[in-house]
């Protein structure tokens, strides 16, 4: 996807293309769950963690660490049997966790909201994205849970609730996604029918991200709904 909107940035971009481009990027929702696996264990940096953090929760890490790599190894090569299988087994490791307040909870919540997502069992994933964003609100990891609670409400049809997320996603600082949340808040108002809505989206997108991809984007829909009549 990052390519596709890449390429509808240049100016001398073909109009057809950019268009196909567009309605590609409007038809489609797809989560950025790829953070995950690696961008966690890389963030809270592990070595940081166990320096501060006390015996039990180091203990819990190194716990959550074994079962993300027992379930993520070699399993691009499973059958759909053997990953669900797998999957089972990951999901009834992680509930003793699943509870448990501060680091330790957050990253059970978040992998067993990736492995939920991937059975494209959207509501339960969307339970706990959402717990573990509550579990520490200031965490780097919040906006994250949020960006994927309102993927996830998206999915299953709670337009107003994915705004919500994608809203709050957006607000906490330095989320290297908000200028994609605020895109994919003017896309639902759009698809819905709240074409002033959505110019609203779309405009803050362009004048909060002037130069991102995002904004580029958000700037075309802007265009195409005045000139559709749909926008003033």
């Amino acid at each position: 996807m990052a390519d596709n909107v890449v390429s509808l940035g240049k100016k001398n971009e073909d109009a057809g293309t950019q268009q196909k481009v567009e309605n590609f990027i409007l038809r489609n929702r797809k989560p950025l769950l790829c953070i995950l696996a690696g961008l966690i264990v890389a963030v809270v940096g592990v070595s940081v963690v166990f320096s501060v953090l006390d015996a039990g929760k180091k203990s819990g890490l190194k716990v959550i660490d074994s079962i993300e790599n027992d379930y993520t190894k070699n399993n691009d090569s499973l059958s759909d049997s053997e990953l669900a299988s797998r999957q089972d087994t990951a999901l009834a490791a992680l509930t003793p966790y699943l509870e448990k307040k501060g680091v330790v909870g957050i990253r059970a919540s978040m992998l067993a909201a990736e492995i939920y997502f991937e059975r494209k069992n959207f509501a339960d994933s969307l339970s706990h994205w959402l717990n573990a964003a509550s579990y520490d609100e200031k965490a780097y990891t919040s906006p994250i849970c949020y960006y994927n609670a309102a993927v996830c409400s998206d999915e299953i049809g709670k337009n107003e609730d994915a705004v919500s997320y994608y809203t709050k996603a957006s607000e906490k600082k330095d989320f290297y996604l908000a200028s994609h949340a605020l895109f994919n808040i003017g896309r639902i108002k759009e698809n819905s029918g709240d074409y002033a809505g959505a110019v609203e989206a779309y405009q803050k997108t362009v004048d909060s991200y002037s130069g991102d991809e995002y904004a580029k984007l958000a700037q075309s829909r802007i265009i195409a709904l005045k000139a559709d009549g749909k926008a003033e």
